[in-house]
């Protein structure tokens, strides 16, 4: 049974979904354990306060004031509890509040409506905002009327954020995962990449040293057979793609190595580009003119062959958007002293580019071509960014109105 196509598609699809599922099941899960224990905080609060409101009727008795003492040393909800005129008789230490040992000697002379003690005033305001939270128990008894004022207790404030600090820590798990399965897809397509790269440089290397010995053959018979001029002109011209046959197979086997980079000036690398096009001219159907604009440029720390496979690439593309009209090519050169960097602009007339096809114009296998692999670009980008320190990007492009890529080179 073959699996299907969409599979890597489908397997994020279940593990996203797991994910939400997981973590609204927790959610639901540890709300659920919140009210259980906010409930029975509740019911055991009020049990104590009824019993501490027994007790209070009787401050003077020793034994009682140890009992309230203990109670309320046991209770971990913070709670106040106040008379019918809201006068505070006992609150705990979960209120953040201080419990001197003298203080019922001063509720007795507490006015609520005319407070004349700061630190009871603070238990009367957070009274209050226990209100705010949860509606105040009342506590009814022979002779005695008292309001029970309580909050949420430290464990529920630290049930009531795991589900959100579990929530997160999910988030960190499948974004880190995500990132790690991004990096390991990039790596898998650069391997094939560089594979695929060093083979197609072997393939080529053997009949390309037998062409070139049958050349050397040629050349030395031209003479004595008596070969019209332009026979002799044309093998030359063979000669030349020859070696620049060499010089691509070369590139190809730098793929994926560590180049060797040097000192150099760009605009001798970009004038050979663009004299190589020029002299094939008639056998390309170029009617395009081709400017080339270039200030004097600093050098760079780079590799002719591989920056002249990135130069040969824009070339390519910028005539393959012209497609064969009448369009112009320009090329400027130029030095941003600012951000101390080498500038340079390929610019076309040619069809444009999509937003669509822009924001995909360097992921590796994609092309708008009928035929090619869509590895251009990608490997423009890999040579300039990855080896070189720089940047490519697609500075403006339109449909119907052409494009401009820039790409920049550091100045050491």
């Amino acid at each position: 049974m073959r699996a299907p196509r969409n599979l890597p598609f489908l397997l994020k699809i279940y593990v996203l979904a797991g994910s939400v599922i997981i973590v609204a099941f927790a959610i639901v899960y540890n709300n659920s354990l919140i009210r259980e224990m906010e409930r029975e905080s509740r019911s055991t609060t009020r049990l104590f306060s009824q019993f501490t409101a027994i007790g209070l009727r009787q401050l003077n008795d020793a034994e009682n004031q140890t009992f309230i003492r203990d109670i309320r040393n046991a209770i971990e909800v913070p709670f106040i509890m106040t008379d019918a005129d809201g006068r505070p008789w006992l609150w705990n230490r979960q209120t953040g509040l201080s419990t001197a040992a003298n203080e019922h000697e001063r509720i007795g002379k507490f006015n609520p409506a005319a407070p004349n003690d700061p630190e009871l005033e603070r238990v009367v305001r957070r009274a209050a905002e226990f209100d705010r939270m949860n509606e105040p128990i009342l506590i009814e008894g022979q002779g005695f009327t008292l309001l029970l004022h309580y909050g949420p207790s430290a464990l529920t404030r630290r049930l009531a954020v795991a589900p959100y600090v579990q929530l997160g820590v999910l988030l960190v798990f499948v974004l880190f995962g995500f990132l790690g399965l991004r990096a390991v897809q990039v790596g898998e397509q650069r391997s094939i990449w560089v594979g695929m790269a060093k083979e197609t440089a072997h393939q080529l290397g053997t009949p390309l040293s037998s062409i070139m010995g049958w050349l050397a053959m040629m050349r030395e018979e031209l003479p004595h057979a008596g070969a019209p001029e332009r026979l002799a002109k044309a093998v030359d011209e063979i000669s030349t793609d020859v070696d620049r046959l060499s010089k691509i197979s070369a590139r190809f086997s730098k793929i994926g190595s560590a180049p060797k980079l040097e000192y150099l000036e760009l605009a001798p690398i970009i004038e050979e580009t663009v004299d190589y096009f020029e002299r094939r001219r008639p056998t390309l159907k170029i009617n395009s003119t081709i400017a080339v604009s270039l200030e004097e440029l600093p050098v760079v720390r780079c590799s002719r062959e591989l920056l002249g496979w990135v130069f040969e690439n824009l070339m390519k593309n910028a005539l393959d958007a012209i497609a064969g009209e009448e369009g112009k090519i320009h090329i400027e050169g130029r030095t941003n002293k600012r951000e101390r960097r080498v500038e340079i602009l390929f610019s076309d007339t040619g069809k444009g580019m999509s937003p669509g096809v822009r924001n995909r114009v360097f992921t590796p296998g994609f092309t708008t071509k009928n035929r090619g692999w869509g590895l251009g670009l990608a490997l423009a980008k890999r040579i300039v960014e990855d080896i070189h320190g720089g940047t490519i990007r697609v500075l403006h492009t339109q449909p119907g109105k052409g494009t401009t890529f820039l790409i920049t080179f550091p100045v050491d």
